[in-house]
């Protein structure tokens, strides 16, 4: 039988490997000027762009976290997607002039808006970085599948175990974790509008983990899996095949 100690070192070989970010805006000068002619600094808290609103472009994050969500008119949100660094997102509806969501900057962040016809200029002219849009868009969409899956047939440790999973192996490709443990900026109330969960919710599921010794939490929130694979049997994924799906480069 595996020991605590061993399930914990297990951490290392299947998360944190050197998977480079497959876009992070430095490979090309002129992307590069280009992005930083178009950089937005924005605060914690604020919308870079709200439903129905007027977005025909695309934002692409160059620090921080942003969030992609949809909100009933009584005010329930429901967080289907974070942005991170390196990462990019287009809220552009059918019509390709509104936006179908509201972005928020989840804390400090800086984020490069792109018209979409300057987009699909750089998208023709710079073959790398098209592959790499590709490989970014087919991970979220198994990303997306994956917490689909949970919203709809699982149970609230199952979500909550999945989305601490998830996040980790992200964090993990951008360099933002050591041995298990990172900060995600988020509060119970947006962890639990990323899982479908009431903040209270979430919070008894956080302290059922902790005392289960699967993970500890601290602040808002400095999060340490020590046993991964337990978190893994809780979240019903195999983690090979998950890093495979939802990381670019990770099966290479």
């Amino acid at each position: 039988m595996m020991s605590p100690r061993d399930r914990s070192s297990g951490i290392a070989s299947l998360l944190v490997k050197d998977v480079r970010p497959p876009w992070d805006g430095q490979e090309d000068a002129q992307l590069e000027r280009l992005l930083s002619d178009r950089t937005r600094a924005l605060s914690k808290g604020a919308l870079l762009v709200m439903e129905s609103e007027a977005s025909p472009a695309r934002y692409l994050v160059r620090s921080g976290w942003l969030a992609v969500a949809k909100s009933l008119p009584d005010g329930e949100r429901q967080i289907v997607e974070f942005i991170l660094p390196g990462e990019s997102y287009d809220p552009t509806a059918a019509d390709g002039q509104t936006s179908f969501v509201e972005l928020e900057a989840l804390c400090d962040s800086n984020v490069a808006v792109i018209d979409t016809t300057t987009w699909s200029r750089l998208m023709k002219d710079l073959p790398d970085l098209r592959r790499c849009e590709s490989q970014l868009a087919k991970a979220a969409w198994a990303r997306q599948a994956e917490r689909m899956l949970r919203l709809g047939k699982s149970d609230a440790e199952t979500r909550v175990a999945y989305a601490l999973i998830e996040l980790c192996m992200r964090m993990t490709a951008i360099g933002a974790t050591e041995d298990g443990a990172f900060h995600v900026p988020l509060s119970q109330q947006q962890l639990g509008e990323f899982t479908g969960l009431s903040s209270v919710h979430v919070c008894r599921t956080l302290r059922r983990l902790n005392r289960q010794g699967l993970i500890t939490t601290e602040d808002h929130m400095d999060i340490n899996i020590h046993d991964l694979y337990a978190l893994a049997d809780l979240a019903e994924v195999d983690l090979t095949m998950l890093r495979r799906d939802i990381i670019p480069g990770a099966a290479a």
